[in-house]
């Protein structure tokens, strides 16, 4: 059998084809406790200890939010007792899926008034404290058509309605759901 012969590319050809490679490869596996870890930044708004999230102040918190990022679970329903940081969980998700695996998300508060509340009070400081966030997020330009209940994001995007509201509920492509 004859050996086949590499061709030689000159070494602009090679550095540009090795970038391109660089670009292509998937993102490290990451959990979604992993993400809050190493991303997640708490505003002063909405968290008693504003700065970086750290998962192991409530090591509870770890396997609920690694089972709603796993692909392979369906569903996760959390009945808990108030005030035990469900609402940092659900930011987290959201930061998660905004940055780390963009998708159309969609988030249902009980009446659309508490979705404009979490949305000003928890959404947006969330996106202008969080680096990786802040470059998704244009909250700028009139143009970009994002709103007090719509955030657009390159992959996704995550849109707020209330369960009050049923004509906010039909026809949402949506892949992630999260209710409040």
């Amino acid at each position: 059998m004859k050996k086949r012969k590499l061709i030689d590319l000159p070494k602009p050809t090679l550095e540009l084809l090795a970038r391109c490679a660089a670009a292509l490869k998937p993102p490290p596996a990451m959990t979604l406790s992993e993400w809050a870890d190493r991303y997640r930044v708490l505003s002063a708004e909405s968290s008693a200890e504003p700065g970086r999230w750290h998962t192991d102040k409530a090591p509870y918190q770890r396997e609920i939010m690694d089972a709603i990022g796993d692909q392979h679970v369906r569903k996760v329903v959390v009945m808990s007792a108030a005030q035990i940081g469900k609402t940092a969980m659900l930011m987290n998700m959201l930061g998660y899926y905004m940055h780390y695996y963009p998708a159309p998300v969609l988030v249902m508060q009980p009446t659309l008034e508490m979705g404009q509340t979490f949305s000003k009070d928890f959404l947006a400081p969330m996106i202008r404290d969080t680096p990786v966030l802040r470059v998704l997020v244009d909250t700028k330009s009139r143009y970009s058509g994002n709103t007090i209940l719509k955030k657009n994001f390159p992959g996704g995007h995550v849109t707020i309605i209330g369960a009050n509201s049923p004509a906010s509920l039909a026809s949402r492509p949506i892949k992630v759901l999260l209710c409040d």
